[in-house]
């Protein structure tokens, strides 16, 4: 807004509250003019610090919203991050150790998937012990940020997210049992998911009553995290006996490639070589029919004609008269035949020349 429009406005709303008006009216008839909102309450709090030669105060923590955003999200991030690897690799130990005959096991990818969920309770769980003592610390010096609504709108789909899973869970459960198909593994695994949903659940629904333990909460979700990471130790192995494993598959698929590459030198030359020196030569590895053919004889393969040893010549056969009555077959085989000889054989010979005059 101008200034000479503020300078006007400022008069009129001194001189009308000296007069007695209240500020309610004042607002209404000056926005009804056409007059914004932010504008006129502006003026009347000039109006007003004037009048009491005190400053309007500014409310502590207005424009958090973005902040509380961010911590609540991250927050909540991290708790999906860890609690979900957590679960994958306690049913990695289940299937661990309850193997179930039917599935295939491999030691290599339990391995590699128990380290992965490893790394991955490592990073998110400190994280969110942090950004939830920030969140808590803060709480507690201004307790109005609990009243926050984007607190309260990411906590209750926190809590949606858990009923959801403890639900699916207590179906999935019911089903089976109804089946008669309850095993060790799955009774452990269904126990698995509630137990950690449950606890989220409850931890959460308590904070938003304000009746959560905070201390409990964090020194069980810290022990079990301690507890599940010392097993995955001991189930895929210390550091150095990862690069131990890591070194003896790679002997197992080098003596792999050395056993193919020797059975290609027996399949060309009928013997094993003398020395494995000889294996160094590629061609000499590859079969003859398995050799990749020149560029007569892969066009001649794409456009459907005859084999290239009978390219060369032209079908006599073909083209002599019939020796007697042809069956509707013969007749269609010996077209067939001239319409393919007609159209790729001068191509091919000229390819053929080609290739064989190039070294």
């Amino acid at each position: 807004m101008r200034q000479e429009d503020t300078i006007r406005l400022q008069n009129f709303i001194d001189t009308v509250k000296n007069k007695g008006a209240a500020d309610e009216f004042l607002a209404a008839l000056l926005t009804r003019r056409g007059w914004p909102a932010a504008d006129v309450y502006a003026a009347l709090g000039q109006h007003w610090e004037h009048e009491t030669g005190l400053a309007i105060p500014e409310r502590t923590g207005a424009g958090e919203s973005a902040r509380d955003a961010f911590l609540y999200l991250l927050s909540f991030s991290t708790l999906a991050t860890w609690t979900t690897a957590l679960g994958s690799m306690l049913f990695q130990f289940i299937n661990h150790w309850f193997p179930d005959a039917v599935s295939r096991s491999n030691a290599y990818d339990l391995r590699y998937t128990v380290t992965w969920q490893m790394a991955c309770v490592g990073v998110a769980f400190p994280i969110y012990l942090l950004v939830m003592r920030l969140i808590l610390r803060e709480a507690a010096n201004h307790p109005e940020r609990l009243e926050s609504g984007v607190r309260k709108w990411l906590t209750y789909l926190a809590l949606l997210g858990t009923a959801g899973a403890m639900i699916c869970d207590l179906i999935w459960f019911l089903d089976y049992f109804l089946t008669g198909e309850l095993t060790v593994r799955f009774v452990l695994k269904a126990v698995t998911i509630m137990l950690i949903s449950g606890s989220v659940f409850a931890y959460y629904f308590g904070w938003l009553r304000a009746r959560a333990r905070n201390t409990a909460f964090g020194t069980a979700a810290t022990l079990a995290v301690i507890a599940t990471f010392c097993v995955g130790l001991g189930v895929a192995g210390t550091p150095s006996k990862q690069r131990q494993l890591e070194s003896d598959r790679k002997r197992v698929e080098d003596l792999r490639s050395l056993a193919a590459a020797i059975k290609l030198w027996h399949e060309a030359h009928g013997a094993v070589p003398s020395a494995l020196g000889d294996l160094k030569a590629p061609r000499t590895l590859i079969p003859k029919q398995a050799r990749p053919m020149n560029i007569a004889q892969r066009w001649v393969r794409r456009m459907s004609c005859a084999p290239t040893s009978r390219l060369n010549t032209p079908p006599k056969a073909d083209m002599r008269p019939p020796s007697g009555p042809m069956t509707g077959e013969e007749a269609a085989s010996r077209w067939t035949r001239r319409r393919l000889f007609h159209k790729c054989w001068p191509f091919s010979v000229w390819m053929a020349s080609r290739s064989e005059k190039s070294p």
